[in-house]
């Protein structure tokens, strides 16, 4: 997250505080304030410096209720940083002339309460932060949480993609299962990553801790509206039900125009997709859709993933030298052998009639998809001596993926790089920032760039304009455009498109799509 807060010794968690006019736009949404004071208990379990119990106070002296009427002893709420409970209990003696029950207030951390007690209300704004991207130690001490808390559905899943899971989704299933009546209910601000994106949350969009069930029911998007300062990640308001099997469609209000537009919520294909975001509840862009059929060794992919060396692998020039050479500048001349550069694809490519490369990627591999190895690279002087000069660079890369290539000695390698690279054909899409899904054939060994195109590989032409005559169906781009991803880096991604491709490979799965397609 772009807010952290370092404090003292506690771990670096992503830290984003509730601005009070929200905080009351959730209380009267919600009736949150009425409950309160007809006796229910209400629970923040992340509360920072208490930005959303404060709301609760301001609306009754807002309402002229006198202080002591106000049940400020069924407020309860936990936080890991001292001084923001501090602050909290200042802002509400100045403000308000108000004290608080101190024993409700906890300095502890909401993973690890020596005591669960379970209230009729949770309201919260829980840190957003990637697991992955949290400090080390903290890592190792909750990850067996992510299993506690049911949001692990395959081992490997905290290894590959999942490690992208935030840890919203844990402090929202955790509080569910040991802190929330069985009939409770809960409002939280949150990422909406966790309805709306491929992979790591899949889990999550089970609904379930365990044996208890849950449902969400109602959404509020803020979209364009940026009530927190210099967050960039999607968020939104979300209403939960305990002990409710979530039914579809969801209520899902998003602000456009300065005003919530009303639309229904619900997966188009399997339960646990990302949510499409529909005008009509019944309306279904996929409904008798035809899957495309490809080999599992075509399916959908990425770009090349550098893992933070693009300066190391990546130029603007490219000049013939000789049969065997090329001379790569500008930002520094190398001249390598050709057979290991390859164009690489730009926005402007996708608009040329004949696509001129103007950028270029090394690539120490060979054609089957492997790395090179220290035997060939030794008789490959000029390529050895270019990886030489950066290998302390290469070395010093972080992530887990590029670390297991690292760790057997093969720092040269890239992420995201495979036989499939050097088929052919591929068709290639923009996927990152688009408002359209506009695939394009490149023949040769054109390479796609990161997360800002994926494509599909292919070995002949006939293929590749089979496939890209079942890509130009305009389904596809109105499924793309109900998740509501358009203009973002999760436009069009490899995962949104596997969903609709049949592998000619699995006859099971193809019979069942192709017997009545999606929907």
């Amino acid at each position: 997250m772009t807010a952290t807060q370092n404090i003292s010794k506690d771990p670096e968690i992503g830290v984003v505080f509730t601005p009070v006019k929200w905080a009351k736009f959730a209380i009267k949404e919600f009736n949150l304030f009425d409950k309160w004071m007809s006796g229910m208990t209400i629970f923040d379990p992340t509360m920072g410096e208490g930005n959303l119990f404060e709301a609760l106070i301001a609306t009754g002296y807002e309402k002229r209720i006198n202080s002591s009427e106000l049940p400020v002893e069924n407020l309860f709420g936990v936080e890991l940083h001292a001084e923001f409970i501090k602050k909290f209990f200042r802002n509400i003696k100045e403000r308000y002339e108000l004290s608080l029950p101190a024993g409700n207030f906890l300095n502890k951390d909401i993973f690890f309460l020596n005591d669960e007690r379970k209230y009729d209300i949770v309201f919260g704004n829980p840190p957003w932060q990637n697991f992955v991207d949290l400090p080390g130690d903290y890592k190792v001490k909750i990850k067996p949480l992510f299993y506690q808390y049911d949001l692990i559905g395959n081992p490997q899943d905290l290894l590959l993609g999942g490690s992208r899971i935030d840890i919203a989704a844990l402090v929202i299933q955790k509080v569910i299962e040991k802190n929330l009546k069985i009939d409770g209910e809960s409002v939280f601000f949150m990422p909406l990553s966790l309805l709306l994106n491929d992979g790591a949350n899949k889990q999550f969009r089970t609904y379930k801790i365990n044996d208890i069930y849950y449902c969400i029911d109602k959404v509020f998007d803020f979209n364009d509206n940026f009530i927190f300062d210099d967050i960039l990640t999607r968020y939104g308001l979300v209403h939960f039900k305990s002990n409710k099997k979530q039914k579809f469609p969801i209520p899902y209000l998003r602000w456009e125009n300065n005003n919530w537009k009303k639309y229904h919520a619900r997966p188009l294909m399997n339960e646990t997709d990302p949510l499409s975001i529909l005008k009509d509840s019944e309306y279904n862009p996929l409904k008798n859709f035809n899957p495309i059929v490809i080999g599992k060794k075509s399916m959908p992919r990425q770009g090349i993933n550098t893992c933070g060396a693009n300066e190391t692998f990546f130029f603007d020039y490219y000049e013939t030298m000789d049969e065997y050479h090329c001379c790569l500048t500008p930002s520094r001349t190398v001249i390598l052998p050709e057979k290991y550069v390859y164009p690489l694809l730009t926005a402007k490519n996708f608009k040329e009639d004949n696509p001129v490369p103007g950028k270029w990627v090394v690539l120490p591999y060979n054609t089957n998809g492997r790395p090179l190895t220290v035997s060939q690279l030794v008789k490959e002087e000029k390529l050895m001596a270019f990886l030489m000069m950066h290998k302390n660079h290469l070395l010093t890369r972080k992530g887990i993926m590029i670390n297991t290539w690292i760790k057997r000695d093969i720092w040269w390698a890239l992420f995201g790089v495979g036989e499939y690279n050097f088929y052919p054909y591929k068709i290639v899409w923009e996927s990152y920032g688009k408002k359209e899904f506009i695939p394009k054939i490149f023949p040769g060994y054109w390479q796609a760039n990161q997360s800002l195109q994926a494509y599909i590989p292919v070995h002949s032409l006939p293929e590749a304009n089979q496939v890209l005559h079942s890509l130009q169906d305009k389904k596809i781009e109105e499924y793309l455009l109900s998740l509501k991803m358009e203009g973002t880096m999760n436009w069009a991604q490899p995962g949104k498109i596997k969903k609709l491709i049949a592998f000619r490979d699995d006859p099971g799965l193809f019979y069942t799509y192709a017997e009545g397609g999606f929907g």
